[in-house]
């Protein structure tokens, strides 16, 4: 298949790709020495091979440590394809020592992902980052914040690879098995375009083996003769993140003899306001009123309730436990969300922003068991100096408001 000029938006309602396509693309421009490809963004394909992987390939090769990354989601940081795939790259180039880089955290996207990967990743000095954040999104930042991960990462090291890894759900199903990528993976593949990043679409072999009947997208117990893919519509069980294990290990292989060793140089960026200055503040670091005490991680109940996600999140903490408490935060920038830890059916906060009316934003507890640290944002502003006052406003009596890590975008006044 010959792949449309970049941007172009088409209807494949007859096109299914067969495992491992790589449809043919041709180099439309260079930006800065990058090449830019004109694969249709909407058809969805299994492997986009692009640029490739060609330092971590090199690497792999020569032996010694090699870095893989995976920022994503639950589906990541799962005992799924993360584990099987390092397995594979340690089997199938034993003079390197694999070395993974768990950077996985569930319920986030490419916006959190954006904000934490120069402590989650970079300072582990990466050779590959696979990125997994089609299911999740990207918290309404979809374009700036993928394109802000990737800048960092080259701006950090111009020899780090990155792939995209496109992991499905399922409202995702019927797009595939038309030939159309979902939205937010038609996002990604124009970021890719530009960038040079190689793609891996699982959901293609998913869709199609679905669409073939020899694979049961959801179901809570074994169907004979079929392969169950997951229990809840989203999350593969084991025989699904072996078929996620299999495209890889083919793509990679596929793309390992592509191109030589050589410095990803970074293009005007595509989004003015791109996230490339998205980083995370300690709640401790931002001014605080009287009321909030320092969490325990080790003895705190709420804290513990979902312990995994939630430090992963906030990573430490403080509460109050009385209405009215406030968080300030100063910047340079655009964005800046709060994460926390919702509770009850009538929490409440107000965000002021540079002296506007005040925002209200619920923080209800969305599960029926369990009590899950979440993040949100407040409007984007114009590029500046910024002044975000948070104020609880309603808590539910017996009850405490938990704040952890500011997410920003910019650079944090003092």
């Amino acid at each position: 298949m010959k792949a449309k000029i970049l941007f172009t938006a088409l209807t494949l309602s007859a096109f299914f790709p067969s495992p491992a396509q790589n449809g043919v693309a041709t180099v439309v421009a260079t930006q800065n020495g990058q090449k830019v490809y004109d694969f249709n963004a909407t058809a969805a394909e299994e492997l986009r091979v692009r640029d490739g992987l060609p330092n971590f390939f090199a690497k792999l090769e020569a032996g010694g440590p090699v870095r893989i990354a995976y920022l994503g989601g639950s589906i990541t940081a799962a005992n799924g394809w993360r584990p099987k795939t390092l397995a594979w790259f340690k089997e199938h180039f034993p003079k390197a020592e694999v070395i993974e880089i768990n950077a996985a955290i569930s319920g986030t996207g490419s916006d959190y992902g954006a904000c934490r990967i120069a402590g989650d990743v970079l300072a582990q000095h990466p050779d590959l980052v696979f990125m997994e954040h089609r299911v999740n999104g990207g918290g309404g930042f979809e374009a700036k914040s993928v394109e802000g991960v990737v800048r960092q990462i080259w701006k950090n090291n111009p020899r780090t690879d990155i792939c995209l890894i496109y992991t499905i759900n399922q409202p995702m199903l019927k797009d595939l098995q038309a030939g159309k990528t979902p939205r937010f993976g038609a996002i990604m593949e124009n970021i890719a375009n530009v960038y040079g990043l190689p793609s891996i679409d699982l959901g293609v072999e998913i869709a199609r083996r679905e669409q073939a009947g020899s694979l049961i997208f959801k179901a809570s117990e074994p169907v004979p003769g079929k392969l169950v893919f997951s229990a809840d519509g989203t999350h593969p069980g084991d025989a699904g993140h072996d078929v996620y294990c299999e495209v890889i290990a083919r793509s990679m292989l596929t793309m390992k003899p592509a191109g030589p060793v050589r410095d990803h140089r970074l293009p005007v960026p595509m989004e003015s306001r791109c996230w490339e200055t998205a980083g995370l503040l300690a709640i401790t670091n931002a001014r605080l009123s009287a009321g909030w005490t320092v969490v325990n991680p080790e003895k705190d109940a709420v804290y513990r309730d979902n312990f995994g996600r939630t430090h992963a999140m906030l990573r430490g903490g403080v509460k109050c436990d009385h209405a009215g408490e406030t968080i300030t935060v100063k910047w340079n920038g655009t964005t800046i969300g709060f994460s926390d830890i919702p509770q009850g059916g009538e929490m409440e906060v107000e965000c002021v922003m540079d002296n506007k009316p005040p925002v209200v934003i619920k923080r209800p507890q969305t599960e029926l068991r369990g009590k899950f640290a979440r993040f949100f944002y407040l409007p984007e502003q114009a590029p500046g100096d910024h002044t975000a006052v948070l104020r609880v406003k309603n808590l539910p009596a017996g009850m405490s408001f938990y704040a952890g890590q500011v997410l920003v975008v910019g650079k944090v006044m003092r």
